[in-house]
């Protein structure tokens, strides 16, 4: 016993150096049992190697193992079936020999597809990643369903919502089955084809409105502002010209009395006229400030118009390059986020779910 616990340590140090001496049948299925999983995928000619026997005699005890119920083969896999106690069927010539009860090595658990326990980590942040672009793309699209069915706020919603978890449970389901009831697999993928196509839509119609009240709203306010300032700048303009009038009128009815030769009768209409001419030219000095005042703030008007039309300057930049109209370039744009964000969440959760 002693030869074989050594024969053992020595092919656990060093499993590619042929053993000192032959093992017998136990010791040689202690090697299979200290493997990882009780299993290994090694020759017979290498097993036989390993265990210092000829290569006939290793594929003959395989067989008799395997027939005996004490492995079971599997393509090129030979696994130890874990027994309490078995009796060996003795070769011609030699001795039985009772095998102990084997002890199962500690190796990690796989999961059910064979992955390692450490994938369930990137299964949790693929599945979290697949509900974060299903809720957003949810959002969107019963947000634009809402802006299409406009006189059915509150049940559109709950439509979209009924159909979006619909939608994800037939996915989860189908990442679980695997070959079973295919007709009923068949009708699901059709299913879910469809509501992918109807979330296009909605995510098309929110997104598509989002930028059409930006834009509108922005023209809106400031064409309001610019025709406001106009109306002002226009009466104000009328003020300041009737007060120029008026003072030419003094100034013309002064100059023609000293013209005739009547120059004390210009100057007594130049005294009676100053204070009236002074009192117009200082109205004149307020109008024309304010006047001034409003072409400031048509200007600020102009410029938050050009704003509203910078907004789409990245848009207008694309479309240059790509040499197409700039409208056609963010509708096309907005297409691909649509038809994307719905898909995308879906591959996601069906690769979860498979994975789990």
């Amino acid at each position: 016993m002693a030869d074989i616990e050594t024969n053992i340590r020595t092919l656990h140090s060093a499993s590619t150096i042929a053993p000192i001496r032959p093992l017998d049948e136990a010791s040689a299925l202690d090697w299979l049992r200290s493997q990882p999983g009780g299993r290994t995928k090694l020759s017979a000619a290498e097993l036989g190697r390993r265990w210092g026997w000829p290569r006939q005699r290793t594929g003959r005890r395989l067989a008799a193992w395997a027939k005996a119920g004490l492995v079971r083969r599997r393509g090129d896999t030979i696994a130890v079936v874990n027994e309490p106690s078995v009796t060996l069927v003795p070769a011609p010539g030699t001795t039985t020999a009772v095998v102990p009860p084997p002890v199962t090595p500690a190796v990690p658990l796989p999961l059910h597809d064979g992955a390692p326990v450490t994938g369930r980590g990137l299964a949790a942040v693929i599945l979290l990643a697949a509900l974060a672009l299903a809720t957003v793309s949810a959002g969107f699209s019963i947000t634009g369903m809402t802006a299409i069915f406009v006189g059915s706020f509150w049940p559109v919603i709950a439509m979209g919502v009924a159909l979006e978890l619909g939608k994800l449970s037939a996915v989860a389901w189908l990442g679980r089955s695997h070959g079973e009831a295919w007709r009923l697999r068949a009708a699901l993928i059709v299913l879910i084809g469809i509501l992918m196509v109807l979330n296009a839509v909605g995510a098309y119609g929110f997104l598509s409105k989002a930028h059409i009240d930006h834009a509108v709203a922005g023209e809106v306010t400031t064409l309001a502002r610019n025709a406001d300032v106009e109306a002002r700048l226009g009466v104000q303009s009328g003020v300041v010209a009737d007060i120029d009038r008026r003072i030419a009128q003094i100034d013309t009815a002064i100059d023609k009395a000293t013209t005739s030769g009547r120059t004390t009768s210009a100057m007594r209409l130049a005294d009676d006229q100053r204070k009236t001419r002074t009192d117009l030219v200082a109205q004149r000095t307020n109008e024309a400030k304010a006047l001034a005042t409003l072409k400031v703030e048509k200007a600020r008007a102009d410029g938050e118009r050009a704003k509203v039309e910078a907004d789409l300057g990245p848009v207008r930049y694309l479309a240059t390059l790509l040499g197409a109209d700039s409208e056609a370039v963010l509708r096309m744009f907005i297409l691909a986020i649509a038809l994307l964000l719905d898909p995308a969440a879906v591959l996601l959760l069906l690769a979860a779910s498979a994975r789990r």
